[in-house]
């Protein structure tokens, strides 16, 4: 009777660690804290359906069996798939940098998506990027070469490899904050603001990353300008 109690707790038990894998991976993907495009949230729910899978050891029921055995082969075959998918995926240096500065977080496939909006050009010394109290169009990664920026008619900073340009813009709406100009020839990564806005409006997760990382790039470069402008005050 003392073996067949302990039986029963130890599946009773699997089959609760089963349930609470199964609510907590729903949880995080509904509150942000997981991703359904990665491995790991397939990976849960295929650990969560073999648990509640052992615990009918103990107490058989063949709809909840063939459910649970259901979710482990969608399982597999959906990290099967992202693996494929991944393992075909290409990158060129300048698209991975892009990747590092940009788009941190995001998982290579959906990096890839963002990439293929863009368009990728040389630049020659002299094209203008943005006018200052202008529209800007284009929201502009520098992969390499250097660019001027000139605020009411001074040159203030110059930016090179990792810079964005039209940050600003894309993100509120505003005219450019200074007239940016290419200085050397230049390898620009470009998207077109309202094209870009609407990719990103129907994803939202690379939206999300691409928000942050562009806000952290604006408080980095406005640190930077403030630290110019106070060193030649001096």
């Amino acid at each position: 009777m003392e073996a067949l109690t302990v039986s029963e707790t130890f599946y009773d038990w699997v089959g609760m660690l089963g349930v609470a894998l199964y609510l907590g991976s729903y949880a995080a993907l509904q509150t942000g804290f997981l991703r359904g495009q990665g491995y790991l949230y397939p990976a849960i729910n295929m650990a969560a359906a073999a648990c509640v899978l052992i615990s009918l050891a103990n107490n058989f029921n063949l709809s909840s069996a063939i459910i649970q055995i259901s979710w482990i082969i969608i399982s597999i075959v959906g990290i099967a798939r992202m693996y494929y998918v991944q393992s075909r995926l290409t990158f060129t240096d300048n698209e991975l940098v892009f990747m590092g500065d940009v788009l941190t977080g995001l998982p290579r496939e959906r990096a890839r998506r963002l990439l293929d909006a863009g368009l990728w050009m040389n630049a020659a010394p002299g094209t203008v990027l943005t006018r200052q109290g202008k529209p800007v169009d284009d929201l502009v990664y520098i992969a390499s070469g250097q660019a001027a920026v000139n605020v009411n008619g001074k040159d203030i900073a110059t930016v090179g490899r990792g810079a964005v340009i039209g940050e600003v813009t894309y993100r509120t709406g505003q005219p450019a904050t200074a007239t940016v100009t290419v200085s050397e020839d230049t390898v620009l990564l470009r998207f077109e603001v309202n094209a870009l806005r609407a990719f990103v409006s129907r994803n939202a997760d690379i939206g999300a990353v691409l928000e942050q990382n562009l806000a952290n790039h604006l408080r980095a470069k406005l640190t930077s300008m403030n630290t110019t402008r106070a060193e030649a005050a001096e």
